[in-house]
C-alpha cells in the first residue's frame, strides 16, 4: 500500500514537470514580524524553491542558506528584520481586548510596519525595478508569475501584484478575514459562519446571533470605510498615483490559500480557489531531540507532560501563573518539558522538569512517554497535538484567543482550564486528562479524520501555486461576485412585490367594478333574475 502511494507520488510530481515546463518566477511577501507567522510558510517557500523555481523572499526573517539543500540556495531575499524594532510590535502583545479592539490593534499595527517596510531602500528597489524594465523595452508582467502575498488584515502588499501584472495570491494564517472570504466571493453569513475573532463558532444563542451580525456590520463599515482609505493612500505614495484602489486588487485575487483545518473551523461553503492547508508547517522527520532532552525523556519512569505557553504570558502577572503552573504540575506524580519563550525568565519548581528556550515541538510530541500538552491554543500548538495524538489540556486566558481550545473541547480530545484557576481544579483536571482513556481515543479519531486526505497540505499548496503559474490566474475558476443588493435578492423581491400587488389591485378593482355595476341595475332586472332562479 505504502509503494503504491509512493508511485502515485512520484507519478503526480512527474506528470505536473512535464506540464509545466519551466520554473516560474515567484514573488513571495511575509511582511508580519512574528516568528511564528514565518515558521509556518518556511516549508512551503524551500519546496517551490527545490522544484526549480526562482524565489524572491521577502521576509522579517531570512533563511540561513548556509545549510540549506543545493536546490533552495538560489532563493533572492529582501530582508526586513528592523520591523522586530519598530515600537508599534510591542501592541500585538496586548491581552484582553475584544474582537473589536483586538481588530483595531491588529489592523493599526500592521498598517503602520507595512508602511516601514515599504520604505526600506531594498522594497524600494524592488518597485523601481519595474519601471527600469519597462524602460528597457520589457514589460511588467515578465517581471514575476505569481506574487503570493501573506493576508493579514492589512492588504497594502495586494499592490505588488498589480504593480508587475502578475497574478495574485493570498495566503492567511489560522484563518481567513471577514474581507479575504468577500473578495474570493465565498458566503459570509454572520450566524452560520462567525469571525474567528468572536468567543463563539456554533450553535449560537440569540444574544450571540445578535452579537455577531452587530460585529460582521461593524468590520465592513470600518474596513471598507477607514481602513482601505488608509491604506490607498500608504499606496499610492509608495507605487504611485497610478495604483488600483486596494479593495479592488483584493477582488481580482487568483487564489487564496488558508493555513487551517476545515474540520477545526467554521466549515462553510467556498469556491474552487480557496483552498485549505492545515498542517503545512509540520516536518516531524526534520527534528532531533538534543542529547539532554533525549536523556531527560528516556530517564522519566512517571508520565511526561509538555508545556508550550507561547509568548501570551509576559510581565510579572504572566511570570506569576507561570510558576502558578509550575507549583501545580509539582502536586503531581510527573515529569514536564517547559518551552519557553524567550521572554521568559526561568522556572523555579521542585518537581522534575526540563526547561528550555529551544526546544523541538513535534520531536517532543512525538515521544511515546509524552501524555498531554499544556497550551494557550495557538494554532500552530493544536495542530501538533493532534498530529502526535497527544490530549490537550488548554489555558484560556483570552475569548478571543481560544478558538482552537474551542475546537478540542467540541471533540473532546482535551479540556479547557481557566487561567486564573484554583490550583485543586487544575490539577484535578490534569489527572483527568493523564488517566481518562476517553481523551486519547478522541485525539487518534481525529487524527485520522485531519489526515484522511489524497495530498498532504504543502503538496496541496504546491499544485495551486503551479497552477495559477502555469495559466496565469484561474479566472475561468473565479466566482460571481455579488452586490449585497443581489446577495439578498432585494431586486427580485421588489419587482415580484410590485407584480403581485399589481395583480391584487386589478383583481381588487375588478371586484369593485362589477359590485358597483350590479347595484347601477334596476331593481326589477335584480328581482326577476332571482325569481327566475328560484322556479328552476
Amino acid at each position: 500500500m505504502a509503494t503504491n502511494t509512493v508511485a502515485v507520488r512520484l507519478a503526480t510530481f512527474a506528470a505536473v514537470c512535464v506540464c509545466f515546463g519551466e520554473a516560474a518566477k515567484i514573488l513571495a511577501i511575509f511582511p508580519v514580524p512574528l516568528k511564528q507567522h514565518q515558521l509556518v510558510y518556511r516549508p512551503l517557500i524551500e519546496e517551490l524553491a527545490g522544484r526549480g523555481h526562482e524565489i524572491v523572499l521577502v521576509t522579517t526573517d531570512p533563511l540561513d542558506m548556509a545549510d540549506r539543500p543545493n536546490g533552495t540556495r538560489s532563493i533572492e531575499q529582501i530582508d526586513l528584520s528592523f520591523a522586530y524594532q519598530l515600537p508599534a510590535l510591542a501592541q500585538l502583545g496586548w491581552v484582553g481586548l475584544d474582537g473589536r479592539d483586538m481588530l483595531r490593534n491588529i489592523f493599526d499595527v500592521m498598517r503602520t510596519i507595512s508602511a516601514e517596510e515599504l520604505r526600506h531602500p531594498a522594497m524600494q528597489k524592488l518597485i523601481e525595478s519595474a519601471n527600469r524594465q519597462d524602460g528597457a523595452g520589457g514589460t511588467k508582467c515578465n517581471r514575476f508569475d505569481v506574487v503570493m502575498v501573506e493576508w493579514s488584515g492589512v492588504t497594502l502588499m495586494n499592490a505588488f501584484a498589480e504593480h508587475f501584472r502578475a497574478p495574485l495570491v493570498g495566503i492567511a494564517n489560522g484563518g481567513a478575514y471577514i474581507n479575504a472570504h468577500e473578495a474570493l466571493g465565498n458566503p459570509n453569513h454572520p450566524i452560520g459562519y462567525p469571525s474567528i475573532f468572536m468567543p463563539f463558532s456554533e450553535d449560537l444563542s440569540l444574544l450571540q446571533r445578535i452579537s455577531s451580525v452587530l460585529f460582521t456590520v461593524w468590520y465592513r463599515f470600518y474596513y471598507y470605510t477607514e481602513e482601505i482609505p488608509a491604506q490607498n493612500l500608504i499606496a499610492k505614495s509608495s507605487f504611485g498615483e497610478h495604483i488600483s484602489d486596494l479593495r479592488q486588487i483584493e477582488q481580482n485575487a487568483d487564489l487564496l490559500l488558508i493555513n487551517a483545518y476545515q474540520q477545526l473551523g467554521n466549515v462553510r461553503p467556498v469556491g474552487p480557489t480557496t483552498v485549505y492547508l492545515g498542517g503545512i508547517h509540520q516536518q516531524p522527520h526534520h527534528q532531533q531531540l538534543p542529547e539532554d532532552l533525549s536523556l531527560f525523556l528516556a530517564q522519566s519512569d512517571e508520565p511526561v507532560v509538555y508545556v508550550n505557553l507561547g509568548a501570551s504570558l509576559g510581565g510579572v502577572a504572566g511570570q506569576a501563573r507561570i510558576d502558578k503552573i509550575a507549583k501545580a504540575l509539582a502536586h503531581l506524580d510527573l515529569a514536564s518539558v517547559w518551552a519557553l519563550d524567550e521572554s521568559m525568565d526561568p522556572i523555579n519548581s521542585t518537581g522534575r522538569i526540563y526547561q528550555s528556550h529551544s526546544v523541538p515541538q513535534e520531536a517532543v510530541l512525538g515521544h511515546p512517554k509524552v501524555r498531554a500538552f499544556l497550551t494557550d491554543g495557538g494554532q500552530i500548538n493544536v495542530e501538533d497535538a493532534i498530529q502526535h495524538k497527544v490530549p490537550v489540556v488548554g489555558i484560556s486566558y483570552s475569548t478571543s484567543y481560544d478558538h482552537y481550545l474551542r475546537q478540542i473541547v467540541k471533540y473532546e480530545a482535551g479540556i479547557i482550564s481557566l487561567i486564573d484557576f484554583e490550583t485543586q481544579t487544575f490539577v484535578d483536571k490534569l489527572q483527568d486528562v493523564l488517566t481518562n482513556e476517553r481523551y486519547q481515543e478522541n485525539v487518534n479519531k481525529l487524527h485520522r479524520l485531519l489526515n484522511d486526505q489524497p495530498q498532504t497540505a504543502l503538496e496541496r499548496a504546491v499544485w495551486w501555486i503551479e497552477y495559477v503559474a502555469r495559466n496565469g490566474g484561474t479566472k475561468p475558476l473565479h466566482v460571481r461576485h455579488l452586490s449585497w443588493f443581489e446577495y439578498l435578492m432585494l431586486d427580485v423581491l421588489i419587482v415580484v412585490g410590485v407584480l403581485a400587488s399589481l395583480a391584487c389591485a386589478l383583481i381588487a378593482y375588478a371586484i369593485v367594478r362589477a359590485v358597483r355595476y350590479s347595484r347601477s341595475l334596476p331593481m326589477e332586472m335584480v328581482t326577476r333574475g332571482s325569481r327566475k332562479c328560484k322556479m328552476m
